[in-house]
């Protein structure tokens, strides 16, 4: 990136002040422990950062006022290491946000008041939560709508939220010191309330969006209970674009805003234009080449990606200015730029022309109404705009320590503590901004046209526009005499042939998600694994975007790691159905279209076979270029053609009319022979719950009893769902990973053959419900077999007796080349080494022996070292922390339920 030249930074502006302030990101000043969130108590805010990590964007999340963790200069309230601050993909190293934070700027009564999350450069902050760790109010709040989540709550709606509350009454200097000018700071008397959500699936991956409902708590500042008017509400962003770690990341980014989407989810649509019809109103910092690496992209080091900012609004909100305002900060005042006009020249505080300082700066900058031109346009002419020096305008087009307000208001804040006001904005993150690693040569050459022309927005508009579906869900749209819109509905469709999606203006927060995944009941023995689950929740679940039970079949995952690309798929079985496809003819070009869910095959057959004759949806399949008079046609003159949803490969018991299921395939229903012949039903009321009253004779054909795994508690199952899966030859030596996912069959309105529709078929995560698992006996049934007589290893149920392997223990290296071993980070191969005791009672003490008698170690179980309920590891040191020998050992293992010895052989 060019520099500014010293000779250059003279003609900046020869007419600012030279009172300076500089705008670094050092360190934070140390302050003082005490401070005082009420005005009537001396106490430390509960400052705490969590991180969403649920997706494919690592934000941090604070509760006093800031997003980011200013390059890990925060800590993560679960891990206690840095935190990620803006990273994208979240398991890169390539950071897009240094610090975002809430500005809020409003009048109460003759004052103008700006409280700020952070200001990026005094290292201000007037925001902050209340300091009794112990009450949940005054930390971070966690949910997830996953019920196997330990964070699970019925209300949350994605799959990680974070709440929390904070205020900006704290007006204690040690806190809130004064400002630059040496004026104290005087709180506007604003309660905030921040929830954030993020959500798992492909289509909302790259987005989180953050939700605030800011209440007038004025009562509690020294001046009392007032209106609060002309409250304007801003995010402001510094993005220091780059490989974490790289010093030079924050001098070269650029911004810009983007008012149309230029792609869209609804692909179907046979339009050349539609930006008109979905106005994104986004803000977006980036590289400004893409940091490529000798001539390449690396997407291990390349910041390619980019990240916008974009606000909804919600019903009855009357915004009247939206204000987009970019500078750039370079060390000190004057040297900082940012656009401004000619008749609205101001000075900034310090004589720069960019960072703002003070309340009444900051408050022009949330409230100013300008819009200004993206930053990559500084070397043009703006009519009505100041401009800096040619030269210094084509260093400033190139890229700099870039920072960006998004602001809008008014409003006006009432003292009726039942009033709030609630805005929510939306952090979008999307890959491949840049295409062309030469491309930043463009803008070294000040030919921004061409260099603008070489970004690639289309992911950034399409995750922008899916932020706002799952924010306000799409509902229909219906008028008199006129067909649905070819792609769906619009919030003004009377001007338009063709239109979108919009929703109601009441906020849902709502994602298209998979069936919830199943939780798995398990057995185990020695190289065998049994998976137990009912499947209720997950078929007669509910999407809440599309509402329709969308369940369409399950998949079987096993891994030696409970990592995401160490699972592998066992199995996969699915419903036999199909989608139909209805010729329309009054679409121009016709098409073949869906407009319902799947039918199953033994629907099919009910509506089209004859008798003796099953109906054959592959006899009518489609493909591309199918004309109408090769479709089904049915009695009403309707024309189809079929195609399979998933591959149709179903289970026994199933009632979806497919033929010949083996009934040997690893996923199986528990009673499919009981629900062949009738006498298992769906029928779920013939029990009642609450009264614990037979409601017919029949409760035993139609349930069972079995441990829920989510509480340990003894739990009804209804027969209908049961499944069960087995898997043999497994090593007993190693931890192993199950886990079944429940998918769907997607989203299927007006979803035109050959294209994508809005919400393709989607699955749970193999990690949602996972399970560790030990292919050896566990302690349930060891204690059942637990052998008798006079408790010599071999005197009993050899299969049930204590064992330990490898003997003889073989200490060539072998056993780590297989994985047999494992070292962990920072551990020697020397340590890495296991025996194994298995098929332990539930509570033993195992003692080790030389053959002279010596005690060699003394291990209790359950233990640090316990693997499983039945088996326990040893490292092979003494007591005294050794590496044992080579020889022969002896071991004792007591518990109530009787005493075992035997002999293993370690040789080294």
């Amino acid at each position: 990136m060019r520099k500014i030249a010293p000779f250059l930074i003279m003609l900046l502006l020869l007419s600012v002040s030279t009172d300076v302030t500089a705008k670094t990101k050092g360190p934070r000043a140390p302050r003082d422990a005490d401070g005082f969130f009420k005005p009537t108590t001396i106490e430390t805010p509960n400052m705490l950062t969590c991180v969403h990590k649920y997706n494919n964007l690592f934000l941090a999340i604070s509760n006093w006022g800031f997003f980011g963790s200013e390059d890990g200069r925060q800590t993560d309230c679960e891990t206690g290491a840095p935190a990620p601050s803006g990273r994208f993909p979240g398991t890169s190293n390539i950071e897009y946000l240094f610090q975002g934070a809430l500005w809020i700027g409003a009048v109460v009564g003759d004052d103008t008041l700006v409280s700020v999350g952070a200001d990026g450069w005094q290292w201000a902050n007037d925001m902050y939560p209340c300091a009794d760790e112990s009450d949940p109010r005054c930390g971070i709040e966690r949910r997830s709508f996953r019920q196997a989540d330990p964070y699970y709550h019925e209300d949350a709606k994605s799959d990680l939220e974070y709440i929390s509350i904070y205020t900006d009454t704290l007006n204690h200097p040690t806190w809130t010191p004064p400002d630059w000018d040496g004026s104290p700071y005087i709180p506007i008397g604003l309660e905030i309330t921040q929830h954030s959500y993020s959500w798992s699936v492909d289509y909302a991956g790259d987005f989180i969006l953050l939700d605030f409902k800011i209440k007038n708590i004025t009562h509690l500042t020294p001046g009392g209970s007032k209106t609060i008017e002309d409250l304007f509400l801003g995010i402001y962003s510094d993005g220091d674009v780059g490989l974490k770690g790289d010093s030079e990341k924050h001098t070269d980014d650029i911004c810009g805003f983007l008012e149309h989407a230029t792609a869209h989810p609804c692909t179907f649509c046979d339009i050349e234009d539609i930006n008109f019809c979905d106005p994104i109103d986004l803000t977006y910092i980036c590289d400004n080449d893409g940091d490529p690496v000798d001539g390449a992209f690396d997407y291990e080091k390349s910041a390619t990606g980019v990240l916008g900012t974009r606000v909804m609004r919600a019903a009855g909100q009357d915004v009247k200015k939206v204000s987009f305002n970019w500078w750039t900060s370079q060390g000190s005042a004057n040297l900082d730029w940012g656009p401004m006009k000619e008749a609205t020249w101001r000075n900034f505080g310090t004589g720069g022309f960019g960072t703002p300082e003070g309340n009444k700066n900051k408050y022009y900058m949330l409230s100013n109404g300008e819009h200004d031109y993206d930053q990559i346009e500084s070397t043009e002419e703006h009519e009505g705009w100041l401009r800096p020096n040619p030269e210094v305008a084509a260093d400033l087009a190139d890229g700099g320590d870039t920072r960006f307000l998004l602001s809008f208001g008014p409003f006006n804040l009432p003292t009726d503590p039942d009033t709030f006001l609630q805005i929510t904005i939306a952090y979008v993150a999307a890959e491949g901004l840049h295409r062309d690693p030469a491309n930043g040569t463009w803008l070294e050459a000040g030919d921004y046209e061409s260099f603008y022309g070489g970004l690639k927005f289309d992911n950034l508009s399409y995750n922008a526009v899916w932020a706002a579906w799952v924010y306000d869900n799409p509902v229909p749209w219906v008028q008199e005499d006129i067909d649905p819109p070819d792609c769906g509905y619009c919030t003004d469709p009377s001007e338009l042939d063709t239109c979108f999606y919009a929703g109601d203006g009441i906020p849902d927060f709502q994602a298209a998600v998979p069936p919830p995944s199943p939780p798995l009941r398990y057995k185990t023995k020695f190289g065998e694994v049994y998976l137990r689950w009912n499947g209720y929740e997950s078929e007669s679940f509910i999407d809440p975007f599309t509402f329709v039970a969308d369940f369409e079949g399950y998949r079987v995952y096993w891994g030696r790691l409970d990592k995401i690309d160490k699972m592998s798929r066992l199995e996969s079985r699915d419903r036999v159905d199909y989608k139909r496809y209805t010729w329309n003819a009054d679409l121009v070009p016709p098409v073949w279209r869906a407009n319902e869910p799947p039918l199953t095959l033994d629907s099919l057959n009910k509506l089209y076979g004859s008798e003796g004759n099953d109906f054959v949806p592959e006899d009518w399949a489609c493909q591309l270029g199918l004309e109408p008079g090769d479709g089904f046609h049915d009695s009403e003159g309707n024309i189809y053609c079929f195609e399979p949803t998933d591959y149709n490969q179903s289970i026994d018991g199933w009632m979806d009319g497919a033929k010949d299921v083996p009934i040997e395939t690893g996923i199986r229903k528990v009673f499919a022979t009981e629900i062949r012949e009738g006498i298992v039903k769906p029928i779920r009321d013939t029990f009642d719950f609450e009264a614990d009253t037979l409601m017919h004779d029949n409760l035993d054909t139609l349930w069972m009893w079995d441990i829920n795994p989510r509480t340990g508690d003894s739990t009804r199952y209804h027969k209908f769902w049961e499944y069960e899966y087995e898997i043999g030859n497994l090593l007993a030596s190693v931890p192993h990973y199950f886990s079944v996912t429940a998918f769907d069959f997607g989203e299927f309105a007006n979803k035109d053959f050959g294209k994508e529709g809005k919400v393709g078929a989607l699955e749970g995560s193999p990690l949602d419900e996972v399970v560790e698992l030990w292919a050896t006996n566990d302690a349930a049934t060891v204690v059942a077999n637990y052998p008798d007589g006079n408790g010599v290893a071999g005197t009993g149920d050899e299969e049930f007796e204590v064992k330990v392997y490898p003997n003889p223990y073989l200490g060539d290296g072998r056993y780590l080349d297989v994985n047999f071993e494992q070292i962990t980070e920072g551990q020697s191969a020397r340590h890495a080494r296991e025996l194994h005791f298995v098929n332990l009672p539930p509570e033993c003490t195992i003692r080790i022996f030389t053959l002279d008698g010596d005690m060699v170690k003394e291990i209790k179980h359950p233990g640090r070292d316990s693997d499983w309920d039945s088996k326990i590891h040893w490292n092979m040191r003494t007591r005294n922390n050794e590496l044992v020998s080579s020889g022969i050992y002896l071991y004792s293992v007591e518990s109530p339920y009787g005493n075992q010895v035997g002999k293993f052989v370690i040789v080294f």
